[in-house]
């Protein structure tokens, strides 16, 4: 089933489908193409062969004409001299026999002077000559053609009749035809041309032609017919081309057309026999090609195949590794086209997705160490050293109020250190937490550190992370009032500002110079971080930007002398987590 779904296999099925198709079309469309023109050719060529033997009988016609007017001249010549014309008969005839059956000229009386040796003999008056003499006697000036009769010495003949003008008896001059020449090269063109030609009169009567032995003729009596339709009827058809059927029902093409000279047609009768050879060596060489097609589509349907195979498989190898966990796997496709793009594309990707999975490590592992350096100074031993001396101290000078103030602030601040510095809290506990800080810091530098909070409605389940807000406080102590050797005021003020919700804390102490603000977002000095281990602004700084990214973080903006405002910048929707961790709630313990 893998093989049959296969890309290469549909691709190459469809490759040889639509090549062999388009062979197929091409083919079949060259051999209509050629089909019409060869029949074209073919009536073209007919029409060829009827013109040729038009003229051939236009020849004939000048031939037996010339013969009439020669035999006209030499009986005009010597009228007084019977046995001489007879003498001029005999030798014209004995010169043209090939293709004359006789000439003579006719009497008034229907006797003749012949040519041939029997009509020498037998010259007696015949009525079959009776319509020939009245003819000519009729039209003095013209030669006439005589439809086709059975004559007694010629056989099934057709005579060219010319008046004697100038003759002191009335006389013609005629010439019996050789119908038997004619049709002998009829039927000679017939054999080589593969055709059934004859010569037709108006009224469909054959003068000469039509072999007996071709089909599909009906010859009965110099008269045809072709199924339904008689020669009559053929030749009165509209049109040089008929396409009729015989009676077995098979198509047979007519071709026909006048002569010149000769009131006759000349018909051709093609059964497409010989068309048929033609279109069956055509047919030959159409399977043939039809054969190399279909050996063609095959080859190059399998190479296009292969060309898309090679490259296809090598990156489903190379998708296979990367599935198995194999980021490292480099198969290279030397090429210039798509696959090679895609293939280089897939390995800049592979490449990216090393970086980030690198870069999250990283990642995860600052993180961590942010995280632990939260837990380290979670109980701090210099603070915790300093608070015991206040107690100390308090005691000694007898304020015995405030130790149970130090001493309640200090458990909260353990207990609120001892959870894991991961943990998200609500920002009420934050602000719980940094009012026990600056409760111990008044009693430790003896001020008043008053804590303002202006907290917008909503924000006081708003997550934050544990330990944000005191090391913020502290820089205020720190910083702001030169380490407790003054006192003011630290606000906390919490609001949403469109996708952003914003933490400040500010003082009124000293500010911080401008050229050491950028110092305190980055990473402590080893030095200074053993020596004094607190969280740092940049700890709460890159912890917020690993959580939230690089848009969020820690914004200092002092005013030397006026005020100091740390800004921190979370999600607006950040808030959502509180619904999500039920831990966020941590109980306040005070004692």
């Amino acid at each position: 089933m893998r093989k049959i779904t296969s890309l290469p296999l549909k691709l190459f099925l469809i490759c040889f489908a639509f090549i062999l198709s388009c062979v197929i079309l091409i083919s079949q469309l060259s051999y209509q193409f050629i089909q019409k023109e060869v029949r074209a050719n073919d009536a073209y060529y007919l029409q060829q062969i009827l013109d040729k033997v038009d003229q051939y009988l236009t020849l004939n016609f000048a031939s037996f004409q010339t013969i009439l007017f020669s035999l006209e001249s030499s009986v005009q010549a010597n009228l007084h001299n019977p046995d001489l014309i007879r003498n001029q008969v005999r030798q014209l005839y004995e010169l043209n026999s090939s293709y004359v059956s006789n000439i003579y000229l006719i009497k008034s009386d229907l006797s003749i002077i012949g040519g041939s040796f029997p009509t020498r003999i037998f010259d007696g008056a015949l009525p079959d000559r009776k319509p020939l003499f009245d003819a000519a006697n009729k039209n003095k000036r013209m030669t006439l053609v005589s439809e086709p009769y059975k004559s007694l010495y010629s056989g099934w003949t057709v005579t060219m009749v010319r008046y004697l003008n100038h003759s002191p008896v009335p006389m013609a001059v005629a010439v019996d035809l050789d119908l038997n020449a004619i049709e002998a090269t009829l039927f000679k063109i017939n054999k080589q041309e593969q055709m059934n030609l004859a010569l037709i009169t108006p009224a469909g009567k054959i003068i000469a032609g039509f072999s007996e032995n071709r089909e599909p003729l009906d010859l009965q009596d110099h008269s045809f017919s072709i199924g339904e339709m008689t020669g009559a009827q053929i030749v009165d058809a509209n049109g040089s081309v008929l396409q009729i059927q015989t009676q077995e029902g098979k198509p047979v093409s007519i071709m026909k057309q006048p002569t010149e000279k000769f009131k006759w047609f000349i018909v051709s009768i093609n059964d497409e026999s010989r068309l048929k050879a033609a279109l069956s060596r055509l047919e030959r060489y159409y399977f043939g090609l039809l054969a190399a097609g279909l050996l063609f589509s095959l080859c190059i349907s399998y190479f296009i195949a292969k060309y898309i195979r090679h490259p296809l498989y090598a990156l489903k190898m190379k998708m296979e590794q990367v599935e198995q966990g194999n980021l490292g796997i480099t198969i290279s496709i030397n090429r210039n086209d798509e696959f090679g793009v895609l293939s280089r594309a897939f390995d800049r990707m592979l490449q990216q997705i090393v970086e980030l999975i690198r870069s999250l490590e990283i990642h995860n592992e600052h993180k961590r160490k942010l995280e632990i350096q939260v837990l380290q100074s979670q109980i701090n031993p210099h603070f915790l050293y300093n608070t015991l001396g206040s107690i100390s101290n308090v005691t000694r000078l007898g304020q015995l109020d405030k130790v149970d103030v130090v001493i309640g602030s200090l458990i909260s601040l353990l207990e609120y250190g001892i959870s894991e510095a991961s943990e998200k809290v609500a920002m009420r506990y934050e602000l719980q937490n940094v009012s026990d800080y600056i409760a111990i810091q008044n009693i430790r530098y003896n001020r008043n550190f008053q804590l303002l909070e202006n907290i917008e409605e909503g924000l006081m389940d708003f997550p934050v992370f544990r330990m944000l807000l005191q090391p913020l406080v502290e820089n205020s102590i720190f910083h702001g009032y030169n380490g407790g050797q003054i006192e003011g005021p630290i606000a906390i003020r919490a609001y949403r500002d469109g996708a952003f919700t914003v933490i400040e804390v500010a003082d009124q102490g000293v500010g911080i110079p401008q050229d050491k603000i950028g110092q305190l977002l980055k990473p402590e000095t080893k030095n200074v971080e053993a020596k004094r281990k607190r969280i740092g602004m940049n700890n709460i700084h890159e912890r917020i930007r690993l959580h939230y990214g690089e848009q969020y973080g820690l914004q200092i903006i002092s005013n030397p002398g006026k005020e100091t405002c740390i800004r921190a910048r979370f999600p607006a929707n950040h808030a959502k987590e509180l619904h999500e961790n039920e831990n966020l709630y941590l109980p306040h313990h005070r004692r």
